[in-house]
C-alpha cells in the first residue's frame, strides 16, 4: 500500500470520529434544553367546588389554556356557581320558623270600618344602629293583620336560615321615620303605582329605591312552580327582596334539581330547580368564600 493510500484512509477515519463526536456533543445538549423548557411550563390546576346534601350529584369543570411564545400554562378553574341539593324531609323542614302563621299568612276578614288607607304595627322598637332597621304598613283594604305581618316578617330574617348569617346584625322593627328601609304589602293596582316606573303589571312585587312593595295577589296566590307550597313562597317573597336591599342581584339555577338560589326569580320559574326559600347560596359565599353568581343580569322586579 502506497504513502498516498494510507494518508487518504486516514483522513477518512478522522473525519469519520469527528462527525460522530459532534453529533453526540449536539444532541444531548438539545436534550437538555428540551428539559429545561419543560420544567418552566406550568401546569395548575384548581379543584372545582362542589357544596351538596347529596352525596351522587357531581358539578363540572371548565378549563382555560392561554399559550405565548415561550410557555403554556393550563389552569382548570371552579364552576361559575355551585349547586346545593336536599332531601325532600330537608326541603319540608325548611318552612318551620319560631311563628307558626307562615302557611295562613296573616289573612284575617277584610273590616269594613277602617277610614285609615294603611295600617301600622303597634308593637315597634326603638332605633338601634347596631341592628337593620325597617318599618312595616300594610293598605288597610286587604285581609291582613298587621300585628301579625310585624311578627312574622322579623322571624323570618332573623332565623338562623335568613339573611342574619350573612349581614351579623338582627334585624328589628321601628317607626318609618327610623326605618333604613320599608315594607309594605299592597293591593295590585297600588303595587303597580309604588312600583312605577318598575313594570309589576298588577302580579309582581318589587324592591323600588328602599321600598319593599309585596303585591297581595303574589302573597296569597304563590307561583305556578311552587304549587300549594304557600310557606315556601312566602319565605323566598320575603328574602329574594330583602336579598335586593341589602344588594344582591339575581341569578339563575345552577343545575336541574338543586335548591333554587333565593336571588332566582322564582315567581316566574324554577327553571328546574327546586323551588327553595332561604338565602342558602349567598350564607355558603359568606362563610366559605364560595363563589355563587351565575351571568343572569340585575333586576328590582321580583318576577
Amino acid at each position: 500500500m502506497n504513502s498516498n493510500l494510507r494518508l487518504v484512509i486516514l483522513l477518512t477515519i478522522l473525519i469519520s470520529i469527528s462527525a460522530f463526536s459532534y453529533f453526540i456533543f449536539f444532541n444531548d445538549t438539545e436534550r437538555e434544553e428540551d428539559a429545561i423548557e419543560n420544567e418552566v411550563q406550568p401546569n395548575t390546576t384548581l379543584p372545582s367546588t362542589s357544596t351538596t346534601l347529596k352525596p351522587e350529584s357531581t358539578t363540572s369543570t371548565s378549563t382555560i389554556t392561554s399559550t405565548s411564545t415561550t410557555t403554556t400554562t393550563s389552569t382548570t378553574v371552579p364552576p361559575k356557581q355551585t349547586a346545593i341539593y336536599a332531601t325532600t324531609k330537608e326541603i319540608n323542614n325548611s318552612k318551620k320558623i319560631s311563628y307558626d302563621y307562615l302557611k295562613g299568612g296573616c289573612k284575617e276578614d277584610p273590616k269594613e270600618d277602617i277610614e285609615e288607607e294603611w295600617l301600622l304595627p303597634d308593637e315597634l322598637f326603638i332605633f338601634n344602629e347596631e341592628k337593620i332597621n325597617f318599618s312595616l304598613k300594610l293598605d288597610s283594604s286587604l285581609g291582613l293583620n298587621v300585628e301579625c305581618l310585624g311578627k312574622l316578617v322579623p322571624s323570618i330574617l332573623n332565623d338562623s336560615r335568613g339573611w342574619i348569617k350573612v349581614t351579623d346584625k338582627e334585624f328589628q322593627l321601628v317607626s318609618n321615620t327610623e326605618s333604613e328601609f320599608e315594607f309594605i304589602f299592597a293591593s295590585p293596582e297600588k303595587t303597580d303605582e309604588l312600583c312605577y316606573p318598575l313594570e309589576t303589571n298588577g302580579i309582581y312585587s318589587c324592591r323600588n329605591e328602599q321600598q319593599i312593595v309585596i303585591n297581595y295577589f303574589r302573597w296569597v296566590n304563590g307561583a305556578i312552580d311552587f304549587g300549594s307550597d304557600m310557606e315556601t313562597y312566602r319565605l323566598y317573597l320575603i328574602n329574594h327582596e330583602v336579598g335586593h336591599i341589602l344588594g344582591w342581584s339575581h341569578v339563575g339555577c345552577p343545575e336541574e334539581d338543586a335548591l333554587a338560589p333565593v336571588m332566582m326569580q322564582q315567581s316566574k320559574s324554577t327553571m328546574g330547580c327546586i323551588p327553595y326559600g332561604w338565602p342558602i347560596y349567598e350564607i355558603i359565599e359568606k362563610e366559605f368564600g364560595i363563589d355563587t353568581d351565575s351571568l343572569l343580569p340585575e333586576s328590582d322586579q321580583d318576577s
